[in-house]
């Protein structure tokens, strides 16, 4: 795959991917390709990397769903997904970003209730991504002066979301933002000081299949892919989204494999 950007500064941004037990992983594969083709400079995963079904608060009293889940199987299917992303990069190596989404979250107040399993439960660990730089939900990691995160928050202390989405992350930040969370891909801008200053909203979509059951009856709203970012100015930055169906196109030869 060409990179058009042709950047010596680059951030491959990976939108929520959702990783559970069950999914046909594919798209890692498709993703160590890319990521070897595009060589980033860093590699942002702006959360909701897990699903970690087996914490989910929705289903807690709901015995049926949450029959037969369980944590070690959620982290197998993770090890495997990473696993295959390294694979299929050639073990590329470059600094990798995560910023925690609500659903990493799930697990951090699943131990807050449960304080007896502290210690014996840790994804950072168990994914064996310790070398990750990893920020904490509702934090940032700020390089050149953008912000990214998984979702900004509201002054209610709630995530922002709905129709115009982008709008509302500018109206909350000073500088540019880039996030996740909506599964949709949008952008926007915002001229400041007398129109000196340009702020950024990106939001990025997500990186799982239409067929994976978080996906069902959503998949039309949804935007799944990657975006690549080229940091040309202080808060500024050019970007490029690259489609699950172009990552496919160029990447999957056998169909259905």
């Amino acid at each position: 795959m060409t990179n058009i950007l042709s950047s010596d500064d680059s951030t491959l941004v990976i939108g929520d991917e959702h990783v559970s037990t069950g999914q046909k992983l594919n798209r890692a594969d498709l993703l160590g390709k890319a990521i070897k083709d595009i060589k980033p400079t860093r590699i942002v995963h702006i959360g909701d990397l897990m699903t970690f079904d087996v914490f989910s608060a929705w289903d807690r009293d709901k015995r049926k769903k949450m029959e037969g889940r369980r944590y070690q199987k959620e982290i197998d299917a993770g090890l495997e997904y990473l696993d295959r992303i390294d694979k299929a990069s050639g073990g590329y190596k470059c600094e990798v970003i995560m910023t925690e989404g609500n659903h990493e979250d799930r697990l951090w107040r699943y131990i807050d209730h449960n304080p007896e399993m502290e210690g014996a439960i840790d994804y950072v660990r168990d994914l064996n991504i310790s070398h990750w730089n990893i920020i904490p939900y509702k934090g940032y990691y700020n390089y050149k002066g953008v912000g990214f995160t998984h979702i900004p928050i509201n002054g209610a202390g709630k995530p922002i979301g709905g129709k115009y989405v982008c709008t509302k992350a500018l109206e909350l930040h000073q500088g540019s933002t880039v996030f996740g969370h909506t599964h949709r891909l949008c952008v926007d801008t915002l001229h400041r000081h007398g129109g000196r200053n340009l702020n950024q909203a990106l939001n990025v979509g997500c990186f799982f299949n239409h067929t994976d059951e978080y996906a069902q009856g959503s998949q039309t709203s949804y935007w799944r892919g990657l975006v690549l970012l080229d940091h040309y100015k202080q808060g500024r930055f050019g970007w490029q989204p690259i489609s699950m169906g172009k990552l496919r196109k160029a990447y999957q030869k056998t169909k259905g494999k």
